[in-house]
């Protein structure tokens, strides 16, 4: 027995009205219906486009002579066909037909919308059925069809793109396309052919002017441009268009309004938790921001664009609702995932954004807000894009436009702009980095999200002082204290706060230095004129400038500096030469490179010890690389605009051009006698005015090398041992420290 296929003939609300025809000859059989206007518009819309692809490939197409491709054009033609006609015709070729074929020809078969033919009599059906030319039978169906889009989605994306009628038109075919896999049948037999060929193909298909289509289907053209369609230059015309995911996911929400459609693809950003009190660091840069974003909307000005990029959890997205808040302006975001909770691929977010913009585009108070947007823009020198023959240069042009054409202002929040193509950098008016807030402004984050919930003031001043943390740490902790109501605030903060650095930062705390003693700037003994406090006042004045602190260790260089950045309200960043220094030619100097990047040289002081490592006289040089690790030092610290301090303790073999770049140079020198006396006062007596007995007194005179920092040495071993040192203990403890340090010296000269 041959085998044999369904044809299901598509709902339709005619089904019943059959208009009879006489039995005729076989040859004069009409099986086409005298009035196509009763038929519903999808199916009828298929059926012609079914016509029109037989007319355009073939009669003789070896696709069609295939069962499974003869089955699809017969299911799409059974709405234009006369039961009774069909019956007459199974009537005449009774004596050809298998007895099953027959019976799917009486009325009950014939009622229920489908035939069951097997694949000889399906192909002497359809030879029937296309007996004669077509050329009236399509003119008939284009006349009772029309143009007009059939799906009432299709409609309405055409009338809020301001879609012309050709677009809209070639929309609609895109519809038919994604829902009906009969007609992808039909389209998937014709041979594989270049974008000119298909594009003709296309025009017969449907009706459509071949320059007209060719226009319609250009890169920059609304349909590709807003990502509603898919284009393959060189494919059979199943594959040269299609549907792209986004518009499959409109056309199956079917939204009815411009409200709905919208919801589709953008939402109201949730109300800001944060506002722009919250950023006093960033008060003038959120300023201009508003006044520009306030201006582009009033003034209707093209391609407003804000980038806020840093590291995770430090604030963007909420610094970008509270900007929108303080502006009462409509904060609306590009949705992540589509209803059914999967994920948006980078085209069709893109796609989303673009539409939100058509969709916005007449309103005076919207902003678009776009997160993770380094997927969105592949760099063009993507290696994996080039491999797989992307055209990344029309792409590149395309993501340009995005930046440069926009109506409504647009936000855009990254955690790595480095991934991000310079070409699209260059497009962003207002680019805005973020890191970690100063000390300062972390406390009162951390004041304004957990003290409220008892976290007690020390553990907010503990919270502040970690560089590390960032706000949204800070939030985290609170949900947790609000979860856990019945444990201690300050125990849970502290809990969540470490798991949470130990995932992120690989440690539960930050590794700080803990003073053995408490420093005061009294017990400096620096070499001039100038005091710590015309420093400072000289530093608030300018806000820039290169500083070498140099002595003998110990003698409170980093300390000072600490006392410096906080003076200041900003972060010390203290890195050692051994951070930084690597075993492979080049790779310091980029290491070197990247500190001065990193830093913040507005709310940081950057810190740089044992300079010496890096600017050694160039003219004892013996290897190239040394010459190139001082170049780039002496080159970074010239263009930084911040606060930079190195720190050394072998100040002559500086390079004699680097040290031209210090402004200030400032001699750490070991303790003079008074503050000798003073210190060792303080230590053992617990009072700095406390006379020292005249022998420990002489003895103390006598150690010239003496530094704060021996002195703090021997409050270490005091801790350790757990020992209660009396007068005459702590000094011998001091002259061993400062006999081994003069042993150590003797040794390295």
């Amino acid at each position: 027995m041959p085998s044999r296929t369904r044809v299901q003939r598509p709902s339709t609300s005619t089904a019943s009205a059959r208009p009879q025809s006489p039995a005729q000859g076989a040859g004069r059989l009409t099986f086409w219906r005298t009035d196509f206007t009763d038929i519903p518009a999808a199916p009828r819309r298929l059926a012609r486009l079914a016509v029109e692809l037989r007319a355009l490939l073939g009669a003789d197409r070896s696709g069609f002579s295939r069962r499974v491709e003869s089955a699809a054009l017969l299911s799409l033609l059974l709405p234009l066909l006369e039961p009774t006609a069909l019956a007459n015709w199974a009537a005449v070729h009774e004596d050809d037909l298998e007895p099953e074929t027959l019976a799917a020809f009486t009325a009950d078969a014939l009622a229920a919308d489908s035939l069951e033919l097997d694949e000889t009599d399906g192909h002497r059906l359809l030879r029937s059925l296309f007996a004669k030319r077509t050329t009236a039978l399509q003119a008939r169906l284009r006349s009772a069809d029309g143009t007009t889009p059939v799906s009432p989605t299709v409609q309405l994306l055409a009338e809020v793109l301001s879609l012309d009628a050709i677009e809209a038109q070639l929309l609609d075919y895109l519809d038919h396309h994604a829902r009906s896999e009969p007609l992808r049948t039909l389209l998937r037999c014709s041979a594989r052919a270049t974008s000119p060929i298909n594009r003709s193909r296309l025009s017969r298909l449907l009706a459509i002017p071949e320059p007209t289509l060719a226009e319609v289907l250009k890169t920059n053209a609304p349909l590709r441009r807003l990502g509603l369609l898919d284009y393959e230059p060189e494919a059979d015309l199943e594959d040269f268009l299609s549907a792209s995911d986004l518009l499959k996911s409109v056309l199956d929400a079917a939204p009815t309004s411009r409200e709905a459609l919208l919801a589709l693809l953008i939402e109201p950003a949730p109300a800001a938790d944060w506002t722009l009190a919250d950023f006093p660091h960033l008060a003038s840069e959120s300023g201009a921001i508003a006044e520009t974003l306030a201006q582009a909307l009033s003034s209707r000005s093209e391609g407003v664009n804000a980038l806020l990029y840093g590291p995770p959890g430090t604030g963007k997205t909420e610094f970008a609702r509270a900007l929108a808040a303080d502006q009462g302006l409509a904060l609306y975001q590009v949705r992540s995932s589509d209803e059914d909770g999967d994920g948006l691929n980078r085209r069709g977010r893109l796609s989303a954004y673009l539409l939100g913009q058509r969709l916005l585009e007449r309103r005076t108070d919207a902003v678009l807000l776009f997160d993770e947007v380094e997927d969105a823009f592949e760099s063009s020198d993507n290696l994996l894009a080039l491999l797989r023959g992307q055209r990344t240069g029309q792409q590149k042009g395309w993501m340009n436009r995005i930046l440069e054409e926009n109506a409504v202002p647009a936000i855009w929040i990254t955690n790595d702009a480095e991934a991000m193509d310079p070409a699209f950098l260059r497009r962003f008016l207002l680019p805005l980095g973020f890191r970690s807030p100063p000390r300062s402004v972390r406390r009162q984050m951390a004041e304004r999200q957990l003290g409220h919930l008892g976290v007690s003031p020390q553990l907010l001043d503990d919270l502040a002082a970690d560089a590390a943390l960032t706000p949204a740490q800070f939030g985290a902790a609170r949900r947790l204290v609000t979860l856990r109501t019945a444990a201690d605030p300050d125990a849970v903060t502290r809990a969540g706060i470490s798991a949470q650095r130990r995932l992120l930062q690989g440690a539960p705390v930050a590794r700080r230095r803990t003073p053995a003693t408490r420093f005061d700037p009294a017990f400096l003994n620096l070499e001039g004129e100038l005091s710590p406090a015309q420093l400072l006042q000289a530093l608030e004045r300018r806000g820039q400038g290169n500083l070498c602190f140099y002595g003998p260790p110990g003698t409170g260089k980093t300390q000072f500096a600490e006392v410096l950045a906080e003076a200041l309200d900003r972060e010390l960043i203290v890195r050692q030469a051994s951070e930084l220094v690597s075993a492979y030619v080049g790779e310091t100097e980029q290491n070197l490179a990247r500190l001065f990047q990193d830093a913040d040289p507005l709310h940081s002081v950057l810190l740089l010890d044992e300079v010496d490592s890096f600017l050694t006289d160039r003219s004892q040089a013996r290897h190239s690389w040394e010459r190139t690790q001082v170049n780039e030092l002496l080159q970074q610290m010239e263009r930084y605009p911040g606060i930079f301090i190195a720190a050394t303790n072998r100040m002559r073999s500086l390079d004699q051009a680097a040290l031209r770049r210090f402004e200030i140079k400032l001699q750490f020198r070991p303790l003079n006698r008074q503050q000798r006396r003073a210190l060792f006062a303080r230590e053992v007596f617990g009072d700095t005015e406390t006379e020292v007995p005249a022998l420990i007194a002489r003895h103390l005179d006598a150690l010239e090398q003496l530094t704060a920092g021996d002195v703090a040495t021997v409050c270490r071993q005091r801790a350790l041992l757990g020992e209660d040192l009396g007068p005459e203990q702590f000094l011998r403890r001091l002259v061993v420290e400062c006999r081994l340090k003069a042993t150590g010296q003797v040794e390295a000269a």
